[in-house]
């Protein structure tokens, strides 16, 4: 019934030697052992971002702390400055 010469002229025939299963089988294995290292390789690069980030989160938590004790100190010499100048004007 199913004899070859009925099929359609547009049938490919498929018959893959050992070899090349073979050669098949250890080309998906080695894609397949590279994007696991690759994989894991981007797993370190996440890490030491990660720990960059929350060492620069401290310094600037840290950062931003300071900029606040900048603003009152500026706040209270301009309050001193105008009580100097206001003491001046007075003599």
């Amino acid at each position: 019934m199913s004899d070859p010469s009925n099929r359609p002229a547009s049938w490919i025939d498929l018959k893959i030697p050992l070899w090349g299963l073979i050669t098949l089988a250890i080309g998906l294995l080695v894609q397949t052992a590279s994007l696991v290292i690759w994989g894991a390789k981007m797993d370190q690069r996440v890490q030491m971002l990660e720990q960059r980030t929350n060492q620069m989160a401290e310094v600037s938590e840290t950062v931003a702390r300071m900029d606040e004790r900048t603003l009152s100190l500026v706040t209270s010499v301009n309050r001193i400055e105008s009580r100097l100048s206001e003491q001046e004007m007075r003599r």
